[in-house]
């Protein structure tokens, strides 16, 4: 009599799929629960926050209406404006902002009537974060404190201060840092603009030449009021602001993104020429008559003949060569260039070797663009040249060059279809020069 045992069983494959199957499921859980865990922890940080703000706010309060302000701040006050407290386990970053506010049920400071006393309650400002939370969204907490009696007439004035880019488009979230260290401590205010570019300070001490302020925005340039007798000199063209008692102080700030600005040492050949030395100057002041905000600085090229800018702030430019033993024959952009804002430009300078005294000419329209194909003729007794603009080997746009000439008064005839002739006496006897002549159509 035959009988048949059977024997079932797992094979290696079913083993392992069903590993595979309980590693997927195992941490699938695993991962909901810490997720489950993060969201717990965060809401019991948010729960801790909440109760540090009420907790601020009731201190707020209860304090006497004349220490509700910021210690060294405006209006002045008893309140630190920054803390790190530790609550519950959780370390919060307390950032306490207090500005009085100008009602517009009274009249405000700078309407008509003018309002006296502008400074009609507080609005205090808390922003929370939680320095070692793994998830948490930062909070921001609001309340109003008003005094108890009636108020008076103000012993004080206001500064508002706007900040708008190089289109006159007011800039939000500006950062403006404020000083007056006429005051006893110095007033030191570091507010961002809201959305319309302001910053307004309603109840500001008196003080001639007294705030110092300085806007800025990542990513941006900067712009500033100035000392008498500092940076920008005797006589700032911007100087530092004057706040009179119950009137209105405004100031503007022009600011904009930065830009980049490559520049690149080059031959005759257009072939990279390292270790050209070159300066760069501004044209914007910051003082009467004369005091740039970017002064002439030198530079030199690398090894490759380059040299890299970066965070330039919009303004005109002049690039000149500094070393003697070589002439700037040209250059991809006109040796005065305009770089705006948000912009990466490349400057080319043609480099030759110095032969007696030379001559650059740049040839523009009224519209300040340059004018390639104009005839270029110089002459005076025994010579005689005529010259293309932008007709060289490396593009020069506008312009032509001459070197080796000789220390004399020649004339130069500019002529270009559709436009009026020009012709100028140029003295030639420094041993480089660059001529700009405007063409009229």
């Amino acid at each position: 009599m035959n009988s048949r045992i059977h024997r079932d069983g797992f094979t290696l494959i079913e083993t392992l799929v069903g590993s595979s199957v309980f590693i997927l499921v195992a941490l699938t859980a695993y991962q909901a629960f810490g997720v489950l865990m993060e969201a717990v922890s965060a809401s019991q940080a948010k729960v801790a926050a909440t109760t540090l703000a009420n907790e601020r706010f009731e201190i707020i309060r209860n304090l006497p209406y004349s220490n509700v302000g910021i210690v060294a701040g405006l209006p002045v006050g008893k309140i630190q404006r920054t803390e790190t407290v530790v609550r519950d386990g959780y370390s919060f970053s307390i950032n306490t902002t207090i500005r009085s506010v100008d009602d517009t049920f009274d009249g405000t400071i700078d309407g008509s009537p003018s309002d006296t006393s502008p400074a009609d309650y507080k609005l205090v400002d808390l922003d929370i974060e939680c320095d070692n939370c793994k998830v948490f969204t930062p909070l921001n907490f609001t309340t109003l404190v008003a005094p108890h009696s009636l108020e008076t007439a103000s012993t004080n004035g206001a500064l508002f201060v706007q900040v708008f880019d190089s289109a006159g488009v007011p800039i939000t979230g500006a950062s403006v840092r404020i000083v007056n260290t006429q005051t006893n401590p110095d007033t030191i205010i570091d507010e961002t603009t809201d959305n319309t570019g302001f910053i307004k300070v309603v109840d500001a001490p008196p003080g001639t030449n007294a705030y110092n302020i300085i806007a800025t925005k990542t990513g941006y340039s900067q712009d500033q009021t100035y000392p008498i007798g500092g940076a920008a000199g005797d006589s700032p063209l911007k100087p530092d602001s004057t706040v009179v008692l119950q009137q209105v102080t405004q100031v503007s700030f022009s600011i904009d993104r930065t830009s980049s600005l490559s520049v690149n040492s080059i031959d005759a050949a257009c072939v990279a020429l390292p270790s050209t030395d070159f300066s760069l100057t501004g044209t914007k002041l910051t003082g009467a008559p004369a005091v740039l905000k970017y002064p002439t600085q030198s530079f030199s090229t690398d090894a490759t003949g380059l040299y890299a800018f970066e965070d330039l702030e919009w303004d005109t430019y002049s690039a000149l060569l500094t070393n003697s033993s070589f002439d700037l024959a040209g250059a991809s952009l006109p040796p005065s260039f305009t770089l705006n804002p948000n912009t990466n430009e490349t400057l080319k300078l043609v480099t030759v070797p110095h032969v007696s005294r030379a001559l650059l000419v740049t040839v523009k329209d009224t519209n300040n663009a340059t004018i390639d194909g104009a005839i270029v003729q110089l002459e005076k007794s025994g010579f005689d040249e005529t010259k293309t603009t932008n007709s060289g080997v490396c593009p020069t746009p506008g312009q032509v060059f001459w070197n080796g000439l000789v220390s004399s008064t020649y004339t130069m005839t500019i002529s270009k279809a559709g436009f009026q002739t020009s012709v100028t006496s140029v003295d030639v006897s420094p041993q480089w020069q660059n001529q700009t002549i405007t063409l009229t159509p």
